[in-house]
């Protein structure tokens, strides 16, 4: 059943389905339409936005009719406000998958996939270095939650993660120019973590975490300290974030990159594990992330009870087992030379 304030888009989309799918009117800002719409449902598929202001709406009204609930979006407010009901979710057996799609989502999972893989190939682990990125259309809301994070999060000196504690990093290391092989070349990018990025550093406590996300140019970076540091009006805001990111350059739709330093029997070894979607799929591979949970959950397959982020949610293997089969192609390298 899909669910949204049109009703004959949502009755156009029902009809392309072949009488699989139902629609209904239902407003994410009106309780009693959200419990109506969630007592049909056993799972609760939330794109609704923008986050910052709707926040746990979808998933209290989910909890209230006992329902799985899988969230597309971050900024962690949903996570935080539904924490302390987690106990009596996961004694109902109810999931609740906060940040399932793309960024964040994959984002963390897959750098998480790569720490587990090169954890069965070396002896210690030294770090875990993330790399991301898009190009996509983003929307309105996606915009209005990007001007939200920017200002909350203000300009702050770069940090990153040691041994699971947040640390300032060097100055020298906020910026860097890397390359990540034939299909992205050299990019420049910016060190940045989302929360659930900050959650996964924490996790990976026996190693150094970084995260960089993509940096396009100056003019995003300018855009980007105006935001955090004027008081903008919020149409002005959305527009000129808007604007600085159709200026993106990237040769493809978007990429996370992952890469794993360590050790084994005295030789440094490195793991390498990539994403990579093509201009256009954006839209096409957050919905594959929430409908491969939502599918899990159905069929019982190993999705944690409680409230977890995607990546504290799945058994990393697993999943990246069912997108493979839906279609997202995901490479592994292997590097070991002498010290």
């Amino acid at each position: 059943m899909v669910g949204g304030r049109d009703l004959a888009k949502g009755q156009s989309l029902a009809a392309e389905l072949d009488g699989r799918v139902s629609a209904a009117y239902v407003d994410a800002f009106d309780a009693r339409l959200l419990d109506e719409f969630c007592s049909r449902c056993s799972i609760v598929l939330n794109c609704a936005g923008p986050v910052s202001g709707l926040r746990d709406r979808v998933a209290q009204a989910a909890f209230r009719a006992r329902c799985h609930y899988i969230d597309l979006a971050g900024l962690s407010f949903v996570m935080e406000s539904m924490l302390p009901l987690a106990p009596k979710i996961a004694e109902l057996g109810l999931s609740f998958v906060v940040s399932a799609g793309w960024m964040p989502g994959l984002s963390e999972l897959l750098p998480i996939h790569a720490y587990l893989q090169a954890k069965t190939k070396t002896d210690a682990i030294d770090s875990v270095t993330v790399y991301f990125g898009d190009s996509g259309e983003w929307s309105a809301n996606a915009l209005r939650d990007a001007v939200f994070y920017l200002r909350q999060r203000g300009i702050r000196r770069p940090t990153h993660f040691h041994k699971g504690e947040r640390v300032p990093a060097k100055m020298s290391e906020g910026l860097t120019k890397v390359t990540l092989g034939e299909r992205l070349g050299q990019l420049h990018f910016s060190m940045l973590s989302t929360d659930e990025q900050n959650e996964m550093g924490r996790r990976l406590s026996d190693c150094d975490v970084f995260t960089y996300a993509y940096l396009p140019g100056l003019h995003t970076a300018m855009a980007g300290s105006l935001i955090a540091l004027l008081p903008l009006p919020e149409v002005l805001t959305v527009r000129l974030l808007g604007n600085a990111w159709r200026g993106n350059r990237l040769p493809v739709g978007g990429f996370v990159v992952a890469r794993v330093l360590g050790r084994a029997q005295g030789r440094s070894v490195e793991v390498t594990a990539q994403i990579v979607f093509e201009k256009g799929q954006d839209y096409w591979i957050n919905g594959l992330v929430m409908a491969s949970v939502a599918r899990m959950v159905a069929e019982g397959k190993g999705v944690r009870t409680g409230v977890h982020f995607l990546s504290d949610a799945v058994a990393p293997a697993a999943f990246m087992e069912e997108l493979r089969k839906a279609g997202v192609e995901r490479t592994e390298n292997f590097r070991a030379c002498e010290s």
